[in-house]
């Protein structure tokens, strides 16, 4: 036998006890309150609820959750069913559920604190807390902690092994499971840089490589030309085999050798591989050290600059006159001391001049505020032709004699 059918004019107060019932949960009792009401609308609850006082339209009535759903099932009607009927869903109980997630968050923690990996590595432990505490790990993430927790436990290794290797080799067996853009990858080296106390601003390349784990050593790579490298491996070897051309090196290329500058050296850094090839066809084996970062600095770029500076050569930037190309500059400033090359105000109003643009009036205070004054940017390639001539004249001046 089919369940009766309620008058429609009651919707609105079912919708309203529904949401009270949801809101306090069952077994408790709460009091609805239903604001001018209309004719038809009063005429139905005083029907279903006979009350003492009759039920008038444009009244407030405030009507006990309790005494309306007794008085649905006295009419046959199951009071969750109708909720869930004019409410398109299941009714929830949220006091319930709360309770819930606070127990299995509760059970979470503790998880958390009495996992081995924890206790073996107290900063990884500490790392978990601080995370769960701040809802960046939770219950629903267990899984995924798991096998971060599983790789902590199986680094350092004995010998190098890859990433991609060492991903595979997890319980659900993924090759791409650690791959950069995972939600895996950055929980793993987040637990990795704690257990190593490496500074927060590391590489994730270089928190792997501090567990012997090599990520991927030849996508990261680096166009160089003319390299002063003095060093053991195939890195040092190549450039003085082609000097005059330009070469890519890659991460492992790099990370494999021994990497020495001639104290002094002088090496010139461009954002685009096209100001490279241009010092290549121009100058050939006359163009000072010259690299190019590509953009963004890769790995392979800031490892080449770490040595760099590490001998005390001196870096000298140049880029595009835009807020990427200064903020490149900028970030080689604070990580490798790298300095300005032709790169400034007076060197971007000077070219806006010759190229028959309008530079900014009055001047700037700061780079970043002269590229933001432009109607668009200013691409390194239209001043190819100074930054040859500087690169010409650095080339004479380190000549003997020059």
């Amino acid at each position: 036998m089919s369940e009766p059918r309620l008058d429609a004019t009651l919707e609105r107060t079912l919708l309203a006890a529904r949401d009270k019932r949801e809101r306090i949960g069952a077994g408790r009792d709460g009091t609805l309150t239903l604001a001018r009401l209309g004719a038809e609308e009063a005429l139905a609850l005083d029907g279903l609820l006979t009350p003492r006082k009759p039920i008038l339209a444009g009244q407030t009535r405030r009507i006990p959750l309790s005494q309306l759903e007794a008085a649905l099932r006295a009419g046959g009607v199951e009071p969750r069913v109708a909720y869930e009927r004019v409410g398109g869903r299941p009714l929830r109980d949220l006091p319930a559920e709360r309770a819930a997630a606070k127990l299995t968050q509760s059970q979470f923690r503790t998880w958390l604190t009495e996992h081995p990996v924890a206790i073996a590595r107290p900063a990884v432990a500490a790392w978990l807390q601080d995370a769960a505490r701040q809802g960046q790990v939770h219950a629903g993430m267990r899984p995924m902690i798991e096998q971060a927790l599983w790789i902590v436990a199986a680094l350092p290794s004995a010998e190098p092994i890859q990433r991609a290797v060492l991903a595979a080799r997890l319980p659900n067996a993924d090759p791409h499971g650690l791959d950069a853009d995972t939600p895996l990858h950055r929980l793993t080296v987040s637990l990795l840089a704690a257990a190593a106390g490496l500074d927060r601003g590391s590489s994730a390349r270089a928190i792997w490589s501090a567990w012997n784990v090599l990520v991927d050593p030849v996508s990261s790579n680096v166009a160089v030309l003319n390299l002063p490298l003095s060093v053991r491996g195939d890195a040092g070897k190549l450039p003085r085999m082609i000097r005059g051309s330009h070469m890519i090196l890659t991460y492992g290329q790099l990370s494999a050798s021994d990497l020495r500058w001639p104290p002094g050296a002088t090496c010139f850094s461009c954002e685009n591989p096209s100001v490279l090839i241009a010092a290549e066809q121009a100058l050939g084996g006359d163009c000072p050290p010259l690299i190019c970062t590509g953009g963004r600095p890769s790995d392979a770029v800031r490892l080449l600059f770490c040595s760099a500076r590490a001998a005390g050569a001196s870096i000298r930037h140049h880029g595009d006159y835009d807020s990427a190309g200064v903020q490149i500059l900028r970030d080689l400033e604070a990580r490798h001391g790298a300095t300005a090359w032709q790169f400034d105000l007076p060197s971007m109003c000077t070219a806006l001049r010759r190229l028959g643009r309008i530079a900014p009036h009055p001047p700037p205070a700061t780079l970043e505020d002269g590229v933001r004054a432009l109607d668009r940017g200013l691409p390194e390639e239209l001043v190819i032709d100074e930054l040859l001539d500087d690169l010409r004249g650095a080339g004479r001046s380190s000549e003997p004699g020059g």
